[in-house]
């Protein structure tokens, strides 16, 4: 299933996964939500844990703060700990990531992907990429209220840390960053001019390819896409960069990425570096936003202005209300 055909602004919105990473795509995406909403892009498409944050985005028509802040602190409040990644789980009849209580739990119950809105009106096309198992290849999937907890299943099986395949409609699938992890090339193919690329770690990194024996581990009964992965994963990594520092003539790239490696990798479950991360992804998110809307020429509506002023007025009470408590720290400090 390949890309839809570029239409209307033929701008696309590509945001990548890399496991706990995505905790940096999710803080972009929030700030997206306030100054930069879906309805501006005629294609979303997440790759693995990027997936996850977009599902959120592609969700929110208008501004909201509060919905979207919500979404974001799953990555540091339900995500820490043991809750998803425990090496503990197999003696409880789970996998090392816990795919259930992630999709099943998190996404449909605690913290709900009002899955509802996607493909309505006034919002961009949602694809979800992953890996064809089956056909070696990697698919595009228009993901709906009837299928999108089954794709971000997919697009979240990570071999070893998790069984690694999910079928659906016949179809078995994985993780896509298996064999593309930043489909950029597919977006220039399909005659998308605009592209915004959300990446999970800085522009110059460079993947080394992967061992031999994270291949067997991964597919030890599947040899031929345990191949695949070890050569395709690195090079279509390495590719898409390249191409996003020197686009094509006549296509427009814009990356939000980070300046340095994140606080965490690929597992990383400690609190505090996934808040870290966070916060670093909503402060390049929200430079990043209000560059574009002047290079896109787009204008707010009062609306957008209204969230955006409660938004920074949230911020002044917050440094108001930090400062006030480390003033009286310090006065106790003193008398004692």
């Amino acid at each position: 299933m390949k890309l839809p055909i570029a239409k209307g602004s033929k701008r696309a919105l590509l945001v990548e996964g890399g496991g706990m990473k995505g905790a940096f795509s999710g803080g972009v995406l929030h700030s997206l939500n306030l100054y930069l909403g879906p309805q501006n892009f005629d294609l979303v498409v997440g790759v693995s844990s990027g997936a996850c944050s977009a599902a959120y985005y592609v969700t929110m028509k208008q501004p909201e703060p509060v919905k979207s802040e919500r979404a974001l602190s799953v990555w540091y409040r339900e995500l820490s700990g043991r809750q998803l990644i425990s090496l503990l789980h197999p003696f409880q009849g789970k996998t090392f990531l816990d795919q259930e209580y992630l999709i099943d739990f998190i996404f449909r119950k605690k913290v709900r992907l009002e899955s509802e809105f996607l493909g309505k009106r006034g919002l961009p096309e949602f694809r979800i990429a992953v890996s064809n198992l089956q056909s070696h290849s990697i698919e595009y999937v228009k993901a709906t209220s009837t299928n999108v907890f089954e794709l971000l299943k997919a697009a979240t099986s990570l071999p070893i840390a998790t069984r690694g395949k999910q079928w659906i409609e016949g179809k078995l699938y994985s993780d896509a960053a298996l064999l593309n992890p930043l489909p950029l090339q597919d977006l220039i193919e399909a005659g998308y001019k605009e592209i915004i690329v959300v990446m999970n770690s800085p522009l110059t990194h460079i993947s080394k390819p992967l061992g031999f024996f994270t291949g067997l581990l991964s597919f030890p009964r599947n040899w031929k896409i345990a191949r695949l992965m070890r050569r395709l994963h690195h090079s279509n990594f390495n590719h898409a960069r390249n191409i996003a520092k020197r686009p094509p003539l006549g296509i427009q790239i814009h990356t939000i990425a980070p300046d340095a490696p994140l606080p965490v990798k690929l597992t990383t479950t400690v609190r505090n570096k996934l808040y870290e991360t966070v916060l670093l992804g909503t402060k390049k998110g929200e430079e990043a936003a209000k560059m574009l809307r002047d290079f896109f020429h787009i204008k707010p509506k009062q609306s957008e202005v209204n969230v955006v002023i409660a938004t920074e007025r949230k911020k002044l009470k917050t440094k108001s209300i930090a400062k006030k408590k480390s003033a009286k720290k310090k006065t106790k400090s003193k008398i004692n």
